[in-house]
């Protein structure tokens, strides 16, 4: 039995190297869609591809759909190794963990189709190490309490299965539940500039779509938000609500993620 981990990307180069070094030593293989990066994401792939077990392929399409995209890598995900196929559905910005091994030898033990991920954010901080050319996983070491109310899931492939907008959820013809049984640590904002460049890039792929207005809610106010008032109203967006002067007082934990594990 074979775990893939699969993922689109766009402008992730401050992350994508350390996320992809994480998640192949957390599954057999990785495919990862790069959707017009221009930061260098791409250089950064074509050079872990020839050093990990990582398939590169292009995705020229400018609109957001995830969940038609990200389902069309795990049906190639399960061409690349016919028989059983667990699909790790992840982002550039998430590092996925299991309790007590990696990931490829506890999916196969599951005796349900789905693995729950409990999805907990990391935000920056006033007391976080010196962030300066370093690496956001392991300076960004303030967590919320509590995951949030939306996990992500694993799932074991079969024909017809389709992963939702999110990576939230996913609908199998075969129905069944889903087992508790991994963690995910979330980077979703990283810096002033990295926000203003996130949500420019969501605004602007949701733009393009005909999906229904509360998918991308939050990346389509944040267009607006640019739109109408230039980016640094964005960047202020980012210092106001997702920067943190007091952890402790905002109710953080001190709990550094659990990064590259196996090879420490």
């Amino acid at each position: 039995m074979a775990v893939f981990g699969i993922s689109m990307v766009r402008d992730e180069a401050d992350v994508v190297e350390g996320t992809l070094r994480h998640m192949a030593d957390e599954v057999d293989h990785l495919i990862v869609a790069d959707n017009g990066s221009t930061d260098g994401t791409r250089d950064i792939l074509d050079r872990l591809a020839r050093e990990l077990p990582l398939t590169v392929v292009d995705d020229p399409e400018p609109a957001y759909y995830q969940s038609r995209k990200m389902t069309a890598l795990a049906d190639q995900a399960a061409a690349l190794r016919p028989g059983e196929t667990w699909i790790v559905p992840f982002d550039a910005d998430e590092l996925w963990t299991a309790e007590a091994d990696r990931i490829r030898l506890v999916l196969p033990e599951l005796d349900r189709p789905v693995a729950q991920a409990a999805l907990t954010n990391h935000f920056c901080t006033s007391v976080d190490p010196d962030p300066a050319g370093s690496d956001p996983f392991r300076t960004m070491v303030w967590r919320q309490r509590e995951a949030t109310r939306l996990p992500k899931v694993a799932f074991r492939w079969e024909p017809g299965a389709v992963i939702h907008q999110g990576n939230h959820g996913v609908t199998l013809p075969s129905g069944g539940r889903a087992a508790p049984v991994l963690q995910v640590r979330h980077f979703p904002y990283r810096s002033a500039d990295q926000f203003v460049r996130k949500a420019v890039n969501g605004a602007e792929a949701y733009r393009r779509t005909d999906l229904p207005a509360d998918q991308g809610a939050h990346w389509r106010a944040y267009g607006e938000i640019a739109e109408r008032h230039g980016v640094e109203a964005l960047a202020d967006v980012f210092r106001q609500h997702f920067w943190y002067l007091s952890p402790t007082d905002s109710g953080m934990v001190h709990d550094p993620a659990a990064y590259l594990r196996w090879r420490q």
